[in-house]
């Protein structure tokens, strides 16, 4: 496997600095040199070819994060605003996706850290966790409709045997056959 990247040893404020230029997208990799050399004189600029291999990782990681934001879009748009639900549900499974992928790439590296190790299981512990709740708050809200519903028709057949002038003994019968209540 290939070592860190130069890029990737410089100062935190050159690297951020670099990404922000990838961000702007509107200077060639000659002139990303030329303004990385004349705002940090007292930095080592990476090499023109680290910065074309850092821009094509750059790159591919935004354009997965487009995908990842334009899915999402297209999923609450074809969900309706009102479903938190399912977005929800799409959320945990974005965030599952993440993790494996962060995952792979950590297992691909030679040098992984105890730190990156800890990160990752965290993340899965809470991906585990929010899948969860998830699960639970979907069955509470099952459970809190059905009770509800029962609840109506049980108020609309009392009304109706009122209103109809059913003895208790029809009555009983349409609360077992609908309500399944004895």
């Amino acid at each position: 496997m290939a070592g860190k990247s130069s890029i990737d040893r410089l100062q935190p404020m050159v690297k951020s600095y670099i990404q922000k230029l990838l961000r702007e997208d509107r200077l060639t990799l000659d002139d990303m040199l030329d303004d990385i050399r004349a705002r940090f004189p007292n930095e080592k600029a990476p090499s023109r070819s680290a910065l074309g291999r850092f821009r094509q990782g750059f790159e591919e990681l935004t354009q997965k994060a487009r995908q990842q934001r334009e899915m999402a879009e297209a999923f609450v748009g074809a969900f309706g605003e009102d479903a938190s639900d399912k977005t929800g549900v799409l959320l945990v499974e974005a965030i599952s996706t993440l993790t494996y992928q962060a995952a792979m790439g950590a297992h691909e590296k030679d040098d992984v850290t105890i730190a990156e190790v800890t990160a990752l299981a965290r993340a899965a512990k809470a991906t585990m966790e929010a899948r969860t709740m998830s699960v639970k708050e979907r069955q509470t809200i099952e459970k809190a409709t059905r009770e509800r519903i029962l609840q109506e028709q049980a108020a609309e057949l009392d009304n109706t045997v009122k209103a109809k002038g059913m003895t208790e003994e029809q009555a009983l019968f349409w609360r077992q056959k609908f309500l399944g209540v004895r």
